[in-house]
């Protein structure tokens, strides 16, 4: 099955050139130039692997956008945010809304193949690994089918990068990791050039879970706490 992805940018030129580079490399493609109701009908319907998502884009913030596809609980694609915008804090925020990746234009076209496809690589990869469908722990129990999490029967639906965050410590509930080892696994990138985005989710994920459900190493990292 090919793989789908759905690119939102308002910029014309810039959304045909991209539709060919994956058109050529075997994709399923879907292009946007607004966010309106048939945009988001299509996306919906579509069920993408990969949103390549403009951070400008006709009627909606691509910021915002991101969060609100991340929170629905019936799709699940990997987001990656592309923009012209290089601060830190632009970036810092793209990843709190829940983005997989963020790329600043222009854009290389082999570069931008390769990050697509080690999203897609690691979505396989996960899929292999995964034998449960439903870990449980103490009071928490994580669906994996479902991207939910229970704590004490109570529903929380997290953004994917938190839910993959709280998957890998409970999968390894006597290890302690470091920032680094956390992007490397969770992002599938090698250098975490800024580990402060690691400590965001970390707090938004105890804003979700629970302020005890991640115990913090000094000088070394974060660990599933065991109370």
């Amino acid at each position: 099955m090919r793989p789908i992805i759905d690119i939102l940018s308002n910029n014309l030129e810039e959304l045909k050139t991209v539709e060919t580079i994956f058109k050529n490399e075997g994709f399923d493609v879907h292009t946007h130039s607004v966010v309106d109701e048939s945009c988001m009908n299509s996306i919906y319907n579509n069920y993408p692997d990969i949103i390549l998502l403009d951070l400008h884009i006709n009627n909606s913030d691509g910021i915002e956008l991101c969060y609100q596809l991340k929170k629905e609980n019936g799709l699940h694609p990997f987001i990656v945010l592309f923009t012209e915008h290089q601060e830190e804090y632009i970036q810092i925020a793209a990843f709190k809304a829940g983005a997989d990746d963020y790329i600043v234009k222009p854009i290389n076209p082999r570069i931008l193949l390769k990050k697509i496809h080690a999203l897609l690589k690691r979505k396989t990869t996960n899929k292999n690994k995964i034998k449960q469908k439903i870990v449980v722990v103490n009071k928490l129990k994580i669906d994996r089918e479902s991207y939910l999490v229970f704590n004490d029967e109570k529903s929380i639906s997290l953004p994917r990068k938190e839910f993959e965050m709280l998957f890998l410590f409970i999968n390894n509930p006597n290890k302690i990791f470091s920032r680094e080892e956390i992007f490397q696994q969770v992002w599938n990138v090698n250098e975490c050039l800024n580990t402060r985005i690691i400590d965001v989710h970390v707090r938004k994920i105890r804003e979700q879970v629970g302020e005890n459900i991640i115990k913090t190493i000094k000088g070394v990292g974060y660990q599933l706490s065991n109370s």
